[in-house]
Formats: structure tokens, sequence, C-alpha cells
């Protein structure tokens, strides 16, 4: 028997003992399968997966909870695709809504699903940023983590305008008139964006493919990546589960138990989906008139409320100033890693955790004051 006939024909010993009984259809199945695709260090790997178990774990579960609805989003997204057309985007969003046995219903679940996605990872940057999962080796990790929460917010921004009705019309000029503000490329971004001067029917032409294109394979790719980071480096602990003696320390295994526990989360993440969309499905107002003026009270979308009203605390000469302290925000969740690198004494980590919190605080008062304002 030559050496490539050996490779795929023989399962080491150490692969076997992690295998189920030979009698069973699993085990016969797996079998089959190692002796072709020789991974065992992957299926070593996978067994010895585990998850600390603590008063905190539940945290945990946060992150596949914005997976969950980015795959509603996926499936959503594909459907709908079958039946938009950028060319005549308003009517064609009519005939789904209308028409489409099921449309309405799958054009909500996937506006909902959007929402839900940017508010859980929002609340899985909170977790984290407690948790000190962003300090070393983890600091991939977390720029990974903060990657995708922003492509995440700008795939909502760019899918907002695609219905072409009056709401998402004025809401994007308004969004895109905020980044014309910002210095030097602030006028080059937004004329790239609206495709010339105006926000008109050809912006459709740059946003369609940035949204079902563009920031969709951006968004699978960083978090391939950001899923790597996690699977090489394991899964954070917090400090207070580090300080107990090892052998106090509690784990889950993730494949037999961990991920068993999360599918009935996710059953109930689909009922509710589901009932949001059904209780307070996504309108259709009239078509967008861009001669039209835009109406009183007009905003971007919620993920956008804080530099939005952050502008608006600083009008005429005085928005330069809001700028620059909107763009502290970004800055801080970029630095934390930087300069939190400690142990959990020191004095350095207890200060960004109550600089985070209050900054936390902060984002939260703006939205709701931007929302109700």
């Amino acid at each position: 028997m030559s050496s490539e006939e050996t490779r795929f024909s023989r399962i080491p010993p150490e692969a076997e003992e992690q295998l189920p009984p030979v009698s069973s259809l699993g085990g016969k199945v797996a079998r089959m399968l190692l002796r072709r695709f020789p991974l065992w260090p992957v299926v070593a790997f996978i067994a010895k997966k585990s998850v600390p178990q603590h008063k905190h774990s539940f945290w945990y579960t946060v992150g596949s909870m914005g997976l969950f609805f980015f795959l509603m989003q996926l499936l959503t997204g594909i459907l709908l695709m079958m039946y938009y057309n950028p060319g005549q985007p308003w009517s064609s969003v009519q005939r789904i809504v209308m028409e489409i046995p099921y449309g309405a219903l799958i054009r909500s679940v996937h506006h909902w699903s959007a929402n839900l996605m940017i508010l859980v990872l929002f609340v899985h940057l909170v977790s984290t940023f407690f948790m000190k999962a962003y300090r070393p080796p983890r600091e991939g990790t977390w720029y990974t983590g903060l990657a995708l929460l922003g492509v995440a917010m700008f795939l909502g921004f760019s899918g907002y305008l695609l219905p072409w009705d009056s709401l998402s019309f004025f809401a994007t000029r308004v969004g895109i008139g905020e980044i014309e503000k910002l210095p030097i490329l602030g006028g080059w971004v937004a004329g790239l964006v609206r495709g010339g001067p105006e926000v008109t029917i050809d912006t459709i032409g740059r946003f369609y493919p940035l949204h079902v294109v563009v920031l969709p394979l951006t968004l699978m790719g960083l978090l391939g990546l950001h899923l790597f980071f996690i699977q090489v480096q394991g899964v954070s602990e917090p400090d207070s589960f580090r300080a107990l003696p090892p052998e106090k320390r509690r784990y889950h295994s993730f494949f037999a138990e961990y991920l068993v526990n999360e599918i009935p989360i996710w059953l109930l993440l689909g009922t509710l989906l589901v009932a949001f969309s059904a209780l307070w499905p996504r309108e259709l107002s009239p078509e967008a008139d861009v001669a039209a003026a835009a109406a009183a009270g007009i905003k971007p979308e919620w993920y956008f409320l804080v530099p939005f009203q952050m502008l608006k605390l600083f009008p005429g000469k005085l928005e330069f100033l809001g700028m620059a302290l909107t763009s502290l925000i970004p800055v801080f969740f970029l630095a934390v890693p930087l300069v939190d690198r400690s142990v959990p004494t020191d004095r350095r980590g207890r200060i960004m955790t109550r600089v985070g919190g209050g900054l936390f605080i902060f984002l939260v008062a703006m939205t709701i004051w931007g929302f109700w304002s």
C-alpha cells in the first residue's frame, strides 16, 4: 500500500478513541469521512473545545444572537432580491408588499432583523468591554468586532434608501448631509455615495451593489476572521474566573453542551422576530419626490442618532466642535486595548472601566434624546 493510500485509509488511534462506536450510524459515517478527508487534528480540536462556566456565561450567547440575525438578513435579503428592481424601486417594493405571498412579512423580518442585529452587536460590545476581553492577546478579536459593528451599521444605512419612499429618501438625504459636513473629505465622500450633487434615483445604483454585494462580503470576511481569532485563542475568561483555583473552574463542552443550549435561544429569537414583524410591520410610505420639501422631524436611523443629536447641540460655526467630540467615541474604542493591557488590579484598567461605563450611558441617553426630540 502506497503512502498516500495509508494516509487516506487509516484513522489515528487518538482520533479513533473520540469517535462514536463503530456499530452506530454516526460512527460509520464519521469513519467513512475521515478515511477520505484526514482532518483528525480538526476533529481533536473540536472535541476539546470548551466554554467557561460562571455567572457571566450568558453574555457568551450574545455574539451568537448577532450571527442568527445576520443569517436571517441573508435569507430574507435573497428572497427580496428575486422581486426587487433597482430601476423601479418603489413600484417593485409595492409589488412585494401587495402581491407577493408573504412578501410584506419577509420585508418586515428583514427590517427587524437588521435593527436587532445592530442592537445585539452593540450589547455584545458592551459585555466584551466590561469582561475585559480586549486585553492581550485578543486585540485582533476586539478590532474585528468593532469593524463588524461599523459594517453592520452601514449595511443598514445602505438598505434604508432602497424602497425609495418618502421617509427613507429624506432620512438618507439628512444622513448624507451630515457626512458632507465632515472636514476635508466630507464633500468628496458624500458626492461619491450620492453619485452626484443630490440624492436622486441614480443613488440607488450606488447603494444597491453596496448593500447586496460589497458590504455583505466584507461582513462575512470580517466575521470569518473574528471567529478564527476566537477559535485559536479560546473564549475569554473574566478576571473573577481566572482567580479561582484550577480545580474549581468549570467548563462546558462547546458542541456537546453549549451549542445544544443555544438552539432554544435561536428558536425564541425566531419567534420574537416573526411576532415583531407581524405586530409592527415595516410600512411603505408614498413614493419619494425629490422636488418636495422634507417633512418636519425627519431623522436618520436610530443607530446614527448620536452624531445627529451631537451636531444639533453645536449649530452653525460650532459644528466642527461637535464633529470633533463625536470622533472621540471611535477613537476611545480603538485605544482601549492599547491603554488597558495590564493585570486586573492596575489603576489604568479601573479608569478605563469607569470612562467606558460613562460613555455607554452617554450613548444610550443621546440615542433616546435624539429619538424623542
